[in-house]
């Protein structure tokens, strides 16, 4: 896992995908050919490493409209709490299932991290009864 500043001017200006994470699961998990995850979900005492690959896999999403609405950030949230935001790399796709994971970086300073997490997180409020983890933001 790499760590780099975010070069983003101006995070409320910039798009990003918020992904929500349920309670962790431990479940040994190929992401990568040779690249293995312990769970997925969040939990309090997780190591950075767990978080970005929570973060990163494996979910039902269109690689192509991220590319399209010029995303390219995840922030990882749960419990209504933003905990991490990672710069996407590249896609790819399992093949029994069709969801999507991508290569991430984490962002661990910079405007976009003092956005979405800063020291303590950010609170979100979604609407009651929306079932899916992933939700587009974009600036109003």
């Amino acid at each position: 896992m790499r760590t780099r500043k975010s070069g983003s001017a101006d995070a409320s200006a910039s798009p990003v995908i918020l992904i929500r994470l349920k309670p962790w699961q431990i479940m040994r998990e190929e992401i990568e050919s040779g690249t293995f995850r312990a769970g997925h979900g969040y939990r309090d005492d997780m190591s950075s490493s767990d978080l970005v690959d929570s973060t990163r896999a494996w979910w039902r999403i269109r690689p192509e409209r991220v590319r399209c609405e010029g995303i390219r950030h995840a922030v990882a949230v749960h419990q209504g709490i933003t905990r991490a935001v990672v710069e996407i790399g590249d896609w790819f796709q399992r093949s029994e299932d069709r969801r999507w994971a991508f290569s991430a970086t984490l962002v661990t300073e910079g405007p976009i991290y003092d956005e979405w997490v800063g020291p303590s997180g950010r609170t979100l409020n979604f609407a009651r009864g929306d079932q899916s983890p992933i939700r587009y933001w974009t600036p109003s």
